[in-house]
């Protein structure tokens, strides 16, 4: 299972960004790895995904989700 983040729209709309934990394919983690910052873009849905749950409007201190390291 893996930590996963991603936009479906907008990216300055904080409505377009939700976090999932799925399971992944070896080929899969390998494609959002490449990624990085620039997530991968789904095809068929035409939603960026991200590697992680620190990016996007989760990014931001205050934001919903967010945890500050102690």
């Amino acid at each position: 299972m893996w930590a996963m983040t991603a936009c479906n729209g907008d990216p300055t709309d904080t409505a377009s960004w939700r976090r999932e934990i799925l399971p992944l394919c070896i080929r899969c983690d390998a494609l959002i790895t490449q990624a990085g910052d620039e997530g991968r873009l789904l095809k068929a849905t035409g939603e960026r995904w991200f590697g992680g749950h620190t990016v996007g409007r989760f990014e931001a201190k205050g934001a919903p989700g967010y945890h500050a390291e102690d």
